[in-house]
C-alpha cells in the first residue's frame, strides 16, 4: 500500500505534467488560429489592389452604358425624357399598340371639307358642339359601336336638322359620321333595323339577355361590360327613342331599363334633359327665324309696292 505522503506526491506531479500538456496543445491551437487570421488579414490587404485594377474595367463599362443610355434618349421624343418613369412606360405601350388618335382640329377638318355649305349660325354651333364631344367618345381607348348608339345619333339629325330638307340633311349626317372615320350606311341600317325591332315590342320586352337576339344580347354585352362602357348622350337619346317606338308613356320604364344595363340614371336624365332643352331651343330659334324673314319679305313686298305706286304717279303727271 502506498502510504499517504507518496500518493499526495505522485497526484502533484501527475497534475503538473497535465498543465504542461494542455498548454502545449493551447498554444499549437493559438498558434494555428493566428495563422489563419494573418492569411485573412493578408486577402484583405491585397483586396484594395485588385480593387483598383478593377476600376479602369469598371469605368469602361459605366461609359459604355452611358454612350447607350444616351444612344437610347436620343431615339425618344423630349417630352419622354422630362417625363416620369410611368409615364414613360405608358407612352412606349402606347406606341407599341400604335395607338394614335387624331386630334379634334383633324376631324373637324375632315368634316368641313365633306361638308361645304354655309349653315345658319344656330345649326353651326349645335353642330360644331357635337363633332367635338363625340371625337372624344369615339377616339376613347374603349369605345364600342352599337345599335343603340347609332339609333340616338340618328334621331338628333332628323329631328335637329329637319328643317334643311332631306338633301342637305343627308349630306351633313354623311360628313358628320365620316369625319369620325365611321360608316353613315351602318348608322341607318341600324337605325332602320332598331325602328323595326322596337315597333313590335313593349316596353317590358326591352332588356338585356345573354341568350336573346341581336339587340337583346347587345344590351347585355352593355350591361356586362361595367366601367369599360364609354357612355355618352347619344346612347340615352336611343334607349329613349326606342322605348317611345314601343309606346311607353311610364317613366319607371326608362328606369328600369336604365337600371338593368347598370348604368347611372343621374347622367341619362340630365343627358335627356339637355336633348329635349337643345331641341326645343333649335325648333323656337327656327320659328323666330321664320317669322323675321317673313316680316322682311312682307316689308320688301311693300317697299316694292309703293315704289311702283309712285312711279305710276309721275308716269301720269307726266302725261
Amino acid at each position: 500500500a502506498l502510504e499517504p505522503e507518496k500518493m499526495s506526491s505522485a497526484a502533484t506531479t501527475f497534475s503538473g505534467l497535465l498543465n504542461l500538456v494542455l498548454g502545449a496543445a493551447f498554444l499549437l491551437v493559438l498558434f494555428r488560429g493566428g495563422r489563419g487570421n494573418v492569411g485573412s488579414l493578408s486577402s484583405a490587404v491585397k483586396a484594395p489592389r485588385a480593387a483598383s485594377m478593377a476600376v479602369p474595367a469598371c469605368q469602361r463599362m459605366t461609359r459604355q452604358l452611358s454612350r447607350s443610355a444616351v444612344a437610347r434618349r436620343g431615339s425618344y421624343s423630349a417630352f419622354e425624357q422630362k417625363s416620369s418613369p410611368a409615364v414613360q412606360r405608358s407612352l412606349r405601350v402606347n406606341a407599341a399598340e400604335s395607338w394614335n388618335p387624331p386630334p379634334v382640329a383633324v376631324t373637324t377638318s375632315a368634316f368641313h371639307q365633306k361638308f361645304k355649305f354655309p349653315l345658319p349660325m344656330i345649326f353651326a354651333s349645335f353642330v360644331s358642339r357635337l363633332l367635338t364631344e363625340q371625337h372624344f367618345v369615339r377616339w376613347n381607348r374603349k369605345y364600342q359601336y352599337n345599335p343603340i348608339f347609332a339609333l340616338g345619333v340618328t334621331s338628333v339629325f332628323d329631328q335637329v336638322f329637319e328643317t334643311l330638307g332631306e338633301e342637305k340633311k343627308t349630306q351633313l349626317f354623311d360628313a358628320f359620321i365620316t369625319a369620325l372615320d365611321e360608316s353613315p350606311a351602318t348608322y341607318r341600317s341600324d337605325q332602320a333595323m332598331l325602328e323595326e325591332w322596337a315597333k313590335a315590342k313593349s316596353s317590358s320586352d326591352i332588356s338585356p339577355k345573354a341568350d336573346g337576339d341581336n339587340v337583346e344580347q347587345t344590351l347585355a354585352e352593355v350591361s356586362s361590360m361595367g366601367d369599360n362602357f364609354v357612355y355618352s348622350k347619344f346612347f340615352s337619346i336611343g334607349l329613349f327613342r326606342m322605348l317611345e317606338l314601343t309606346g311607353a308613356k311610364d317613366p319607371k320604364a326608362l328606369e328600369s331599363l336604365v337600371t338593368s344595363l347598370n348604368l347611372k340614371m343621374d347622367p341619362v336624365i340630365r343627358d335627356l334633359n339637355y336633348y329635349k332643352s337643345s331641341l326645343s331651343a333649335l325648333i323656337q330659334a327656327q320659328e323666330l327665324k321664320r317669322e323675321a324673314e317673313q316680316r322682311a319679305q312682307k316689308k320688301r313686298e311693300e317697299a316694292a309696292a309703293k315704289k311702283t305706286e309712285a312711279i305710276k304717279k309721275m308716269a301720269n303727271k307726266q302725261m
